[in-house]
């Protein structure tokens, strides 16, 4: 009995060591196999995985705290502009705005007295020439309008209108926040807002006059009396530079002085002027933009 039980445990031995090699033999198969057809693959992020597909547009501003000053040179890849320097500096003096300003704004038989806004702007805007400011774009992350004479253009606009009342920088941001998709925030390339900065980009400061100024006609025609009336001392005037890029369009305002032909001078600063000017450039370069802020009242 005991021989027997001792042959059936033998017989149990054997068959789970067999079973044991047979398995040892198919996994050192399987291994084999694997190492036999191995191929190693790499796998790798696509270069231009987080590189923008759109074509950005060069604002005469760059967008972001981190950046402290850019010189004139580097302001000129911000900024293009095609104006013409012919500047009638030194006709202007600041007496004789003060005087033309409480006259009215007279055209053929058309007579439009300017309401006492826009004399408080042209006033201020009339002193801009003398006051030697020069192109240079520089980031103010505490202020964010220049605290010393280093002006892109659209600083002509935002520091006028400071001065007389007017804070663009809340009124924008303040916009912006509330109607972010009424914005170009694709041609900044980021749906974050900069209170700081954004006020001060072209786009975004065209817009915010589109949705809250009188908008006016963009062509002057001197020999239609009802066209000439529409463009008043004060009026902000944006010129295209690139057709394909608004980014580089510049900002002015209609000085309260004209050239020999009736055609309202503008006051603006570009890389090519290099400060503070006023110039002929309504007949010379498209109009983008025409616009009165604050909005005239009915009464006035």
């Amino acid at each position: 009995m005991r021989v027997k039980t001792r042959n059936i445990r033998s017989r149990r031995k054997i068959k789970y060591n067999l079973i044991i090699i047979f398995i040892i033999a198919i996994s050192a198969l399987q291994f084999w196999n694997l190492k036999a057809f191995y191929k190693e693959i790499k796998f790798e992020l696509p270069k231009n995985l987080f590189k923008s597909q759109i074509s950005l547009p060069i604002s005469e501003i760059t967008v972001g705290k981190e950046i402290a000053s850019v010189n004139v040179e580097k302001a000129d890849a911000l900024e293009s502009s095609g104006t013409d320097d012919t500047s009638t500096t030194g006709t202007a003096k600041a007496a004789n705005a003060t005087e033309s300003t409480e006259t009215t704004l007279a055209g053929s038989e058309n007579v439009f007295e300017l309401s006492d806004a826009q004399k408080k702007i042209i006033l201020r805007l009339m002193k801009l020439p003398e006051e030697n400011i020069v192109y240079a774009y520089k980031a103010y992350p505490e202020t964010g309008y220049p605290d010393e004479p280093n002006w892109i253009s659209t600083d002509v606009v935002s520091v006028v209108l400071k001065d007389c009342g007017y804070d663009l920088m809340e009124l924008i941001h303040k916009d912006m926040s509330e109607h972010i998709e009424a914005y170009p925030m694709d041609k900044k390339g980021s749906k974050n807002l900069d209170k700081k900065s954004d006020f001060r980009v072209v786009y975004f400061q065209q817009k915010f006059f589109q949705r809250n100024a009188l908008e006016l006609p963009v062509d002057f025609n001197p020999d239609d009396p009802t066209n000439v009336l529409q463009w008043q001392p004060g009026d902000i005037v944006y010129f295209e530079i690139d057709p394909e890029n608004p980014g580089k369009d510049v900002a002015g305002m209609v000085s309260n002085h004209k050239n020999d032909k009736g055609i309202p001078l503008i006051i603006m600063i570009t890389k090519d002027l290099g400060k503070v000017s006023e110039v002929d450039n309504l007949s010379t370069l498209k109009v983008s933009g025409h616009f009165r802020y604050p909005y005239p009242e009915l009464n006035q």
